[in-house]
């Protein structure tokens, strides 16, 4: 059909890997994707791929195309935002037409989404409004992209009186939802919460007003009334990965193991050939299951079937991360945990002498969240030890986060472990203001006693790096810093390409060395 309409360069693929690779090879003008692509991702899980990662250009047509028509199925595709889906069966012209229309609108508003992605708010703004005189067809389209800006730009007050005015002339879902954000972010929750509630009653089928609802019910202290509200939206729309996730921690939080379950369930599922799957959903479906457990006769079919969903989700988890041993030592912390529900002492006890054996080699930092669970899990199975040793590598790196060192406090047994923590954030935060103000001097003082606290701290020795390099810039004896900055960037061993910090560490190694080479 599309050869027929002129296209002389197309490329046909037949799994949602191949598209994404096709992608990353070339920036193609038109995507039309099915819907159904067999057992590889769906239509919806490749056009967030692409979105997120920043695959397709802002003038390129992605057309979803689908011989289902059930509301799971629109609502997930929706969500995702296609520039328009067909269903089959469809003819030339249908086609044509939607491509046409489609091709028109995406050449006039990319140059605007192009400024808005370099984060040049006010010229995106300025040609909003040039649009809008020239090409008033688009005009819903361009204040949505402006009041984006205004949002970014923190003009809170023009942003609300640009959403104000449309709602109050006609109810359109995305200013009404602005119309939210914006109460939101005036710290008016109570307000926000009233809108978004009236808009899932206005807007049903449009669940970033759910996502909105259930956000602010929970930050009101309201949980139960989050779990509704987040129920209604993946009845809705099943698909969607994080929803899902957030189902399932707010049902946690409520002790509602059977949705928890449920929603870590399909959690896992749906994420099978996803890009966004964690070992999250993994672990905490097995969590889960442990709980539904205790609650269950050992001696019943259901008992068995949990223990054997349990088991095929830990080899799940093992199989698809692999390569990645902070993964796989949650895997067997996890494990271990879960062998102690059912009572299993020889597979607890191969579970943590696999935990021990990883933490030995490991070569990269454990997030902060991940600590504080492997932690709690280690000391229930009476690994004080290893517990211990996880815990204080963290504080070390994560001594910034006032809601992880307060979890931190309640597990440690180690008195001086939260007091030097609090005095390397002092430090570091002393050497950042003094940077600031250009005052290298200081600022490497104080980085230096930061570093007594939390030698190991990668963003502070990527400070204390930078700094030195400031000041070897704009001094006549430049090679002692460039030393220094060079030992210290050696020392940094635990650091992995997967880290976002791995990025700042190698250009900070390259500057070192190329100042180095000019001495």
């Amino acid at each position: 059909m599309v050869s027929s309409m002129g296209c002389r360069d197309v490329r046909l693929v037949y799994n949602g890997e191949d598209a994404i690779q096709a992608c990353k090879e070339k920036k193609y003008d038109i995507i039309l994707s099915d819907y159904n692509l067999g057992d590889s991702k769906d239509g919806q899980q490749i056009l967030e791929e692409l979105n997120r990662f920043n695959l397709i250009k802002s003038n390129c047509v992605f057309i979803m195309i689908t011989a289902e028509n059930t509301t799971a199925m629109v609502m997930g595709a929706i969500e995702f935002q296609p520039d328009n889906y067909l269903t089959k069966p469809f003819n030339n012209n249908i086609l044509k037409s939607r491509l046409d229309k489609a091709i028109i609108k995406k050449e006039i508003i990319a140059p605007i989404v192009r400024l808005i992605k370099k984060k040049q708010w006010q010229e995106a703004i300025s040609l909003c409004e040039q649009v809008i005189i020239e090409s008033p067809k688009f005009k819903m389209a361009c204040l949505r992209h402006k009041f984006e800006c205004l949002k970014a730009l923190k003009q809170f007050d023009k942003a609300l009186e640009l959403t104000t005015k449309i709602v109050n002339e006609r109810p359109i879902s995305w200013a009404m939802l602005g119309v939210g954000e914006i109460f939101y972010a005036k710290n008016e929750p109570q307000r926000a919460a009233e809108l978004f509630n009236d808009m899932t009653l206005e807007f049903p089928m449009v669940l970033e007003g759910y996502d909105w609802l259930a956000k602010i019910q929970h930050e009101l202290g309201q949980p139960i009334e989050a779990q509704k509200t987040l129920l209604k939206a993946v009845k809705r729309s099943p698909k969607a990965l994080n929803r899902q996730k957030l189902l399932g921690e707010i049902a946690e939080e409520n002790d509602d193991i059977e949705t928890m379950a449920n929603a870590f369930r399909q959690a896992v599922k749906f994420g099978q050939n996803s890009a966004f799957a964690t070992p999250d959903e993994f672990i905490k479906l097995t969590k889960s299951i442990g709980l539904q457990l205790k609650t269950n006769n050992n001696s019943s079919n259901e008992y068995k079937k949990l223990i054997e969903e349990a088991e095929s989700t830990f080899a799940k988890l093992d199989s698809r991360f692999k390569a990645q041993p902070a993964i796989q030592l949650r895997s067997a912390v996890a494990h271990a945990d879960f062998s102690s529900v059912t009572k299993n002492e020889k597979k607890v006890e191969k579970y943590l002498a696999t935990a021990n054996k990883i933490y030995d080699r490991i070569e990269e930092h454990i997030g902060s969240a991940e600590s504080i669970e492997i932690t709690e899990s280690l000391k229930q199975l009476g690994q004080t030890e290893l517990a211990e040793c996880i815990l204080e590598d963290a504080v070390e790196q994560y001594f910034d986060d006032p809601q992880f060192i307060r979890k931190a406090a309640k597990l440690t047994t180690n008195k001086d472990l939260i007091a030097n923590s609090k005095k390397a954030n002092q430090y570091n935060n002393k050497a950042i203001h003094f940077f600031t103000i250009k005052d290298f001097d200081q600022a490497i003082e104080f980085f230096a006693k930061a570093t007594e606290y939390a030698p190991n701290n990668v963003n502070i020795n990527l400070n204390h790096v930078q700094t030195l390099l400031k000041r070897a810039q704009k001094s006549a004896l430049p090679l002692q810093d460039l030393e220094l900055a060079e030992e210290i960037l050696m020392l940094i061993t635990r650091l992995t390409p997967a880290d976002p910090r791995f990025a700042r560490y190698s250009e900070l190694s390259r500057l070192t060395q190329l100042m180095l080479q000019n001495v």
